[in-house]
């Protein structure tokens, strides 16, 4: 994949995940952070407001305890979450995470592993 590929992909990937976050706590133009170009004060600001309508925030813990090099998990959050891993010794790695659905998603591993996944 070329780097055009790879930047316009990621840029897809964070257009998607504000249009999830306004779902959740309202739009951006609300926020009250002065640097509305500063997007790491947007991210952070937006990451400390609670959901809509919540009283917590809208997460899924999924523990994967026997070593395995796909784990599928239907967290069932109606949305495609951020996904954050981490492996049985608690270092954070990265892995492919392919969403099947709003509900389920995949991840995939060039080795099996056990852990956690927090989606958000």
């Amino acid at each position: 994949m070329s780097l055009q590929s790879q930047i316009n992909s990621f840029v897809a990937r964070v257009a998607e995940l504000f249009e999830q976050i306004d779902a959740r706590t309202g739009p951006m133009d609300r926020l009250s952070t002065s640097a509305k170009g500063d997007l790491v004060a947007a991210i952070n600001e937006l990451a400390a407001r609670e959901p809509t309508g919540s009283s917590s925030g809208v997460a899924y813990l999924h523990t994967q305890t026997s070593t395995s090099a796909a784990w599928v998990i239907n967290h069932n959050l109606g949305l495609r979450p951020a996904v954050s891993i981490v492996d049985s010794g608690g270092n954070e790695i990265e892995a492919d995470v392919m969403h099947t659905s709003v509900n389920q998603l995949v991840i995939r591993f060039a080795i099996p592993i056990a852990g956690l996944a927090r989606l958000i």
